[in-house]
């Protein structure tokens, strides 16, 4: 929200922003701490028991990709492109 609209703004709607905007900052921190745990994990392996340490390609399982459709990606691809034309000041 650009600090213009603020007087524009219900207490309401304010509170709804605010509160969201608490929510994702606890979930980007909640998700810093998982990986930061992971990391200190695969350090303690590496520098204490490096033989030991988990091998993620096995995890993988080596698949293969997805199959692709070009056609509905080519599509995709347009409908992109059309849709930034007409929303910038060119197409307008």
């Amino acid at each position: 929200m650009h600090h213009a609209e603020f007087w524009h703004v219900s207490l309401r709607e304010f509170d709804l922003i605010t509160r969201a905007r608490i929510k994702a900052k606890d979930a980007e921190f909640a998700a810093r701490r998982v990986l930061n745990q992971e990391l200190g994990i695969l350090t303690q392996f590496a520098i204490h028991n490096p033989g030991k340490m988990p091998d993620f390609t096995k995890a993988i399982g080596g698949k293969k990709p997805a199959e692709r459709n070009r056609a509905a990606e080519l599509a995709q691809l347009r409908a992109g492109l059309l849709n930034m034309h007409f929303q910038s000041k060119k197409g307008q």
